[in-house]
């Protein structure tokens, strides 16, 4: 796997490593693609693939504008409310960028 970087907002993040906690949990791995921001602040879309051997990393930036998709981040976290259901185990992290690596 590469390496990469990419902006979100706050709550997408806390989304995704609380799922991602839950998919390893599990044993499982899946892709998702994740509402992002490019550097010049432009909407995109990035494909992540995220299960027991990922390695993500969420910090904190401020960068003036966030992203924020409500629909996904509902989603996400029904989808590991069912996959915390079956292992019961704990929550992801709050931040606004993403390294991927």
């Amino acid at each position: 796997y590469g390496g990469g970087s990419f902006l979100t907002g706050d709550r997408i993040p806390e989304a995704v490593l609380g799922y991602m906690a839950e998919l390893a949990n599990a044993g499982n791995a899946t892709k998702r693609d994740v509402p992002a921001l490019d550097f010049e602040k432009h909407p995109e879309s990035v494909s992540l693939v995220i299960g027991p051997s990922s390695q993500l990393l969420a910090e904190p930036i401020t960068v003036g504008q966030e992203i924020d998709d409500e629909t996904f981040t509902r989603r996400l976290r029904r989808m590991t409310q069912v996959l915390r259901s079956k292992s019961g185990t704990a929550d992801g992290g709050d931040a606004a960028a993403f390294s991927v690596g």
